[in-house]
């Protein structure tokens, strides 16, 4: 099935420092799918280390939203949730936000998957 974007939703117990140890592999999933070259790796390195800075903070990362990247891992405002999100339906959303939630699986982090949940898909099917 294709989606535009997946969501991973924590539970009212969450921390963003929960998910420290497991970031840079989340990070890393989403690098991959996104195919860039060596120069763009080494800015995503900068930018991994910052989302790193903020989460051992106990605050929200900033995510990964490069422009020319097919897909991106967004911290909505006012949720605990990782959304994965490319601009067209595709179905390697399902796929990457299952890895991403296979990531944390098995470490007593409570959360729930959904699929196409923004508001915008919400409005554009009525």
């Amino acid at each position: 099935m294709k989606n535009y974007s997946g969501h991973i939703i924590f539970d009212d117990s969450f921390q963003w420092k929960d998910i420290e140890k497991y970031f840079p592999d989340m990070w890393e999933i989403i690098e991959e799918e996104s195919k860039l070259n060596a120069e763009e790796k080494q800015f995503n390195d900068i930018l991994l280390e910052l989302n790193l800075e903020e989460i051992r903070k106990n605050k929200k990362p900033f995510g990964y939203r490069r422009e020319n990247a097919r897909y991106r891992m967004i911290f909505p405002q006012n949720k605990s949730e990782i959304t994965i999100y490319r601009n067209i339906a595709s179905e390697n959303i399902e796929e990457l936000t299952e890895k991403l939630a296979h990531e944390i699986r098995n470490k007593k982090i409570k959360y729930t998957i959904k699929y196409d949940d923004m508001l915008f898909y919400k409005l554009g099917k009525k």
